[in-house]
């Protein structure tokens, strides 16, 4: 029979059913839920390593950290030491950082908006806050219609991270000698074709000069100073930050650094060799050099034998909400042997009714799946968007992970749950079902 006319006889029936199918939602909702955190929490421990990855698009076992006990300064009797220098010194360093974090700019009066040499507008950072809106990683660094989000980081920090332009020229490129005072930016995907390049933002002394667009979905790593002070329970759904609204403010690269760096390794060297560096050149024994690895910092966070349990623990509800799903949906069967005993007599094949009762369950995930999403997304929207989540970050929240891992799950349950329903059904015969032998 054709799937049109089984949708219209299941749900006809429906109307007949509707305190039972309404028990049977619920348990859905109750299922996906239980299935659903644990999946959530075996996963987490993952997340914001997967984030570095994504981010500096190698392994994160190339990503390391320094940090400098004591006074650097008296190292080799040089009162102007700098950390950077003397890690891109050696030859295994690939690229090395100072950081990257969030910041502000605030809106007031006395900013302008240069076109070019001759032209003037008189507007502020309106155009900019228009596009960023409620768009933001960090809502303590932009305080709406007050301030807009940055983020600053150094050219270091941009090779690690391997950003992609879509339109403008890298940091490395930037000659700044000549570049004078100014600060070079860069705008997230969603500025295309609102702001041109070259276009300087004057505040003050200070100019800031557009000097890219970014690609799509280009991300950036966890604010460095979180990352190596991150306990499990603050890893974020969303850990990395997300561009397409971002304005990249670019730290002259010379600047100074003297206790703490990040960087990547090349191929074929290890955080040994940099620590054997490092040592070399060290002649004051008050001073010392600690090499970090992420990779392993990020792992030390989790527990495997939590894992384990957690694992465990989600295997066994997982039978347990199936058995029950599977015995409310046999005796949902059981009540209504009659009707399918009829629709068999007049003519649809035993594959048609097992059809009907995946259509059946179907529409009970469906229903279950709406009114979750509904209640979670708002239960977020009212308890954490206001201090830790803002609207951008919740959107790819819904989208990207709690539909996707909802509807995963449902779809799961549901070829479970259908599995001895339709053994029964294509082992009994018309006549049995409707009361004869």
């Amino acid at each position: 029979m054709k799937l049109r006319y089984l949708w219209k006889i299941t749900l006809d029936n429906e109307w007949k059913q509707g305190i039972r199918s309404f028990f049977n939602v619920i348990l859905y909702i109750v299922g996906i839920t239980i299935i659903g955190l644990l999946v959530y929490f075996v996963s987490l421990e993952t997340d914001t390593k997967k984030s570095v990855e994504r981010s500096i698009r190698k392994e994160i076992k190339t990503l390391g950290s320094i940090s400098v006990e004591g006074n650097p300064s008296d190292i080799q009797y040089n009162s102007n030491f700098d950390l950077l220098k003397v890690v891109k010194s050696f030859s295994g360093i690939d690229a090395c950082s100072s950081g990257w974090g969030n910041g502000s700019l605030a809106i007031s009066g006395d900013w302008r908006i240069e076109y070019d040499a001759s032209e003037y507008r008189d507007e502020d950072l309106k155009l900019l806050q228009d596009i960023q809106k409620k768009n933001v990683y960090d809502p303590g660094y932009a305080i709406q219609g007050k301030s807009l989000e940055t983020t600053w980081l150094d050219a270091g920090a941009w090779d690690m991270m391997k950003i992609d332009l879509l339109q403008g020229r890298c940091p490395s490129e930037i000659d700044y000698a000549l570049y004078g005072d100014a600060i070079p930016i860069y705008l997230g995907y969603r500025y295309k074709d609102k702001v041109q390049l070259g276009t300087r933002l004057i505040h003050g002394e200070e100019v800031y000069v557009v000097e890219g667009i970014l690609k799509k979905n280009s991300v950036l790593a966890p604010n460095s100073d979180n990352l190596m002070n991150m306990y499990p329970e603050d890893q974020d759904a969303i850990p990395y930050q997300i561009l397409d609204y971002s304005i990249l403010i670019i730290l002259n690269s010379e600047m100074d650094n003297t206790y703490n760096c990040f960087f990547t390794l090349k191929d074929g060297y290890s955080f040994d060799d940099v620590q054997s560096y490092l040592d070399a050149l060290n002649l004051n024994p008050d001073v010392e050099f600690y090499i970090n690895s992420v990779e392993k910092y990020l792992d030390n966070m989790s527990r495997e034998s939590e894992r384990k349990e957690m694992t465990g623990l989600f295997v066994y509800v997982t039978v347990i909400v199936c058995l029950i799903l599977s015995c409310f949906e046999i005796n949902t069967i059981l009540a209504q042997r009659r009707e399918f005993g009829i629709l068999l007599a007049y003519g649809l094949s035993h594959r048609d009714i097992i059809k009907m009762v995946l259509i059946d369950n179907i529409k009970k995930l469906i229903i279950a799946i709406l009114i979750m999403t509904c209640v979670i997304a708002g239960k977020l929207a009212a308890d954490i968007m206001v201090e830790n989540m803002t609207f951008y970050m919740l959107k790819n929240t819904i989208y990207s992970r709690l539909v996707l891992t909802i509807g995963m799950i449902g779809i799961l349950l549901v070829l479970l749950v259908c599995i001895v329903p339709s053994i029964l059904l294509k082992k009994i015969s018309p006549a049995e079902l409707l009361g004869g032998k």
